[in-house]
């Protein structure tokens, strides 16, 4: 029964809206600030060989982990009737492949830019990556569901993937492998805009019950967050332009802090 509940995406489409801010998502918010200082500071004190080797090891983790919830996902789609959630799909379909989601395609192209060293998508997959990851922690819709205790294997995926998404691009920003310089703004807009138009594809004409980025309907409508859930669909995109655009800001300046963390050290 527990690897049944373990192996499982009962409750996925639920929204967290009692566990928001509450005492369970501060308690999420706590575990991963003190996991993200303890590795950080593990990484620091070792040499850049081992680190590169803990680095590549959590790479390859999120793709693990991407790829064993769509195995996950394709198992419930054929054995599952009905199915738990909306996730579900066969095995011959893009979705086993690819994502149409920002994060999920960031899970995707951040080991790729970091292994083949893409200098052109570093701006926008190492920002993208930390502001995805930033956004389920602190809006935790596919983390804090169901019972308040659950760890079922999409939660773990969850908790994992962001965490790194956010460490990683952190981390090799302070050793100084990368900088974000805000002058390369229009790198990240470029690859907002193809993003999109690709979320859209998948939206139109792959799945017209999807929504991807959001950019259908408005998910957060009578949600916990102020202003956009009241926001009528449509509408809802300008809102959602204006807080990633913010987001965005917020992520160079804490990219920022971690350059200036390591000259200062």
């Amino acid at each position: 029964m527990f690897l049944a509940d373990f192996f499982s995406t009962i409750g996925m489409d639920e929204q967290p809206i009692e566990y928001f801010f509450g005492v369970h998502h501060l308690a999420y918010l706590l575990i991963n600030i003190l996991l993200f200082v303890f590795i950080f500071k593990f990484l620091q004190k070792h040499n850049k060989k081992r680190q590169d080797y803990f680095i590549n090891i959590a790479l390859i983790l999120i793709i693990f982990l991407k790829y064993l919830g769509e195995a996950l996902f394709i198992y419930e789609y054929y054995n599952i009737d009905p199915a738990y959630s909306s996730y579900p799909h066969p095995f011959w379909d893009i979705n086993t492949f690819f994502s149409f989601q920002l994060c999920g395609v960031m899970n995707i192209l951040l080991p790729i830019v970091i292994w083949f060293d893409i200098k052109p998508l570093t701006t926008f997959v190492f920002s993208t990556s930390i502001l995805g990851g930033l956004a389920v922690i602190f809006y935790p819709v596919t983390v804090l569901y169901g019972a308040p205790y659950q760890i079922t294997l999409p939660i773990i995926r969850s908790s994992v993937i962001h965490f790194f998404l956010v460490l990683i691009p952190l981390f090799l920003i302070y050793r100084g492998d990368v900088v974000l310089d805000k002058r390369k703004w229009w790198q990240v807009a470029i690859g907002l805009i193809t993003v999109a138009g690709w979320a859209m594809i998948g939206n139109l004409f792959i799945d017209q019950d999807a929504n991807n980025m959001y950019l259908m309907s408005n998910p957060f409508y009578q949600g916990p967050i102020p202003i956009i859930n009241q926001l009528p669909n449509g509408y809802h995109v300008i809102f959602l332009t204006v807080a990633v655009t913010l987001g965005y800001i917020i992520t160079f300046n804490i990219a920022k802090y971690f350059t200036l963390l390591k000259k200062s050290g």
